[in-house]
């Protein structure tokens, strides 16, 4: 949900951005540059045992508060199971890629967090976790108040400088000031009709991260999955001329950036690195 809030503010940024010098023409390693992106996301945002045991601790947190508080209550509660949202997902998955929506993202990665993304939504629902149609029983909301009624599937960051830093929108905004950037995305709509059939009226990421069918057993599911490659690959295709220019100015750009948030990186990495060692307590 996070990644495509950004990536709404970000493509509002290159349609509307002010001009600022344009980068020069000089050669970009840009596996390079993607490369470095990847690593800093994952030093961010978390891998994936990262990822898996913040999870986990905050189900402890969060189900068992609520099963304690309903208790002080004298009321029953049945915890929800525990659903490893992150159970199939790879460091690769959770890299850079294309979840951020920047004029930069991964041309390779083809929507593959999407795909992950919402399979695992799916398991958390069967789960039983957004059973909307029951109602609560007496004093379940105030437990859930505690918690400021979120669920644990939904935690608060390790770290408050993980928001901030995700997304790269310090460079983000450098990038969608250029002439160069901005004019290669005015032909973007026009050639995702032209070469692929796709209509882009407004955001780019409304196409990109469209909701589509529910997984298996749906039967439409195999379908759905292709066609959310053949989009990234439609988008790809159209973005690379903005891209080269946007990973030449990253690549300007991104020792100083990395220089200046070093502290708050290595920050980061401390707290990620305490939440593996808290959730060594759990066995699920």
């Amino acid at each position: 949900m996070g990644r495509r809030i950004v990536a709404a503010l970000i493509w509002a940024m290159v349609l509307a951005g002010t001009v600022s010098p344009a980068a020069g023409a000089e050669a970009v390693d840009s596996a390079g540059v993607a490369a470095r992106l990847d690593r800093l996301t994952l030093e961010i945002s978390g891998n994936v045992v990262e990822r898996r045991a913040h999870l986990l601790v905050n189900y402890h947190r969060v189900e068992g508060g609520i099963e304690a508080c309903m208790r002080d209550l004298g009321k029953p509660y049945q915890r929800h199971p525990y659903v490893d949202f992150y159970r199939d997902f790879t460091d690769a998955d959770l890299a850079f890629g294309t979840g951020y929506g920047t004029v930069f993202d991964s041309l390779t990665d083809r929507g593959r967090i999407q795909v992950l993304n919402e399979q695992a939504a799916a398991r958390v629902w069967e789960s039983g976790l957004y059973d909307y149609a029951t109602p609560p029983a007496p004093g379940l909301d105030g437990c859930r108040e505690r918690f400021g009624n979120r669920d644990y599937q939904d935690p608060e960051p390790p770290h408050p400088a993980v928001d901030r830093l995700s997304g790269f929108a310090e460079l983000v905004t450098i990038v969608s000031r250029d002439p160069g950037v901005r004019d290669g995305m005015r032909h973007y709509p026009k050639c995702m009709k032209q070469r692929y059939g796709y209509d882009v009226p407004g955001e780019r990421t409304d196409l990109l991260f469209a909701p589509r069918l529910d997984p298996p057993p749906n039967p439409g599911w195999d379908q759905a999955v292709a066609e959310i490659a053949a989009i990234h690959a439609a988008d790809a295709d159209c973005r690379r001329p903005a891209y080269d220019i946007a990973v030449r100015i990253v690549s300007q750009h991104l020792d100083d950036w990395e220089k200046r948030h070093r502290s708050e990186l290595d920050a980061i990495r401390a707290a990620w690195r305490q939440r593996v060692s808290e959730a060594q307590r759990y066995h699920n």
